[in-house]
C-alpha cells in the first residue's frame, strides 16, 4: 500500500512538473509573438471537470489575440487562437460560454463579428458565429431583440432583393445616425444587405408594431446579393443578423 501511494505521488509530481514546463513554453511563445512582452491570463475551469484551463489575451496588432487552452488529462491543448477586440465569459445552464467580439480593422468598424463557444471535456464547441452592426455607428437603434425565441424557426424569402436592415424601421436615418452610418446599400438608410429570393433564413425573434411585424433573422452569406456585404471576416460558415419585414417571408 505504501509503495502504491509513493508511485501515485511520484506520478502526480511528474505530471505537475510537465504541465509547469508546458505553461512556461506557452507563455514564452506568447511573449515572443506579442507586443510589449506581456499578456493577461485568466485561470478558470471552462468545462466543469475540476481542473484549471487557461485564457490568454495579448496585444498582437491593432486588435488583440486570444488563446484558450483546455487541460485534458494533464496536457494543455490549444482550442482557440484568433483575433478579437474583447471577450466575455458567462454561464448558461451551468455551462461556461466564451464570447469573442472582433471589428473589421483599425480599432473602428461599422460591423462586428460575434463568436461564442462552449466547452466539452475535450474541445471547444462553437455556438454562435455571426456579424452584427456596431452600435457605436447607429445611436440608440434596436440592433437586436430584448428577447429571443426558445428555438429558431426556419423560413423562406419569397421575393427578390429583400432588404435586411440593422433596425426594425423603414424610416430614413436622421441626425447623427445619418452622419455616422454611411455603410448601407442605399444612402441614408438602415439597409445593410439584400437577400436572394428563395433563401432560407432562421427567425430568432419577432417584434410586432402597429402596422408591421418585424423578424430578427440570421442568414447565410451565400444568400446575400453581390459581394459588397458585411460578412467579410473570413470565419467559416459565418452568418449575418438583422431585421426583415414578415410581409414576404413564408414560415414553415
Amino acid at each position: 500500500m505504501k509503495k502504491l501511494l509513493t508511485i501515485l505521488l511520484l506520478f502526480a509530481y511528474i505530471q505537475s512538473q510537465a504541465q509547469t514546463n508546458q505553461l512556461k513554453k506557452i507563455e514564452n511563445s506568447i511573449r515572443d509573438n506579442g507586443i510589449g512582452n506581456k499578456f493577461e491570463k485568466q485561470i478558470i475551469d471552462l468545462n466543469n471537470d475540476q481542473v484549471d484551463d487557461y485564457i490568454y489575451l495579448y496585444q498582437c496588432g491593432e486588435p488583440k489575440c486570444i488563446k484558450v487552452y483546455l487541460n485534458i488529462k494533464g496536457i494543455l491543448t490549444e482550442q482557440i487562437s484568433e483575433q478579437c477586440w474583447s471577450y466575455e465569459l458567462s454561464s448558461v445552464n451551468n455551462k461556461k460560454k466564451l464570447t469573442l467580439t472582433l471589428g473589421h480593422c483599425c480599432g473602428e468598424s461599422p460591423y462586428v463579428s460575434i463568436r461564442s463557444f462552449e466547452f466539452s471535456n475535450s474541445q471547444a464547441v462553437i455556438k454562435d458565429n455571426y456579424v452584427l452592426t456596431n452600435i457605436e455607428y447607429t445611436g440608440s437603434s434596436m440592433l437586436s431583440p430584448d428577447f429571443y425565441n426558445s428555438q429558431s424557426e426556419t423560413a423562406v424569402i419569397n421575393t427578390s432583393d429583400y432588404n435586411l436592415r440593422f433596425s426594425p424601421s423603414t424610416d430614413l436615418l436622421q441626425g447623427e445616425e445619418k452622419e455616422t452610418f454611411t455603410y448601407g446599400t442605399s444612402e441614408g438608410t438602415n439597409i445593410i444587405a439584400q437577400i436572394k429570393m428563395g433563401s432560407i433564413i432562421n427567425i430568432l425573434s419577432q417584434l410586432i408594431q402597429k402596422d408591421k411585424t418585424w423578424l430578427f433573422i440570421e442568414v447565410d452569406s451565400a444568400s446575400l446579393i453581390g459581394k459588397n456585404h458585411p460578412v467579410d471576416f473570413n470565419f467559416k460558415d459565418q452568418k449575418l443578423r438583422g431585421w426583415v419585414s414578415s410581409k414576404y417571408v413564408t414560415r414553415k
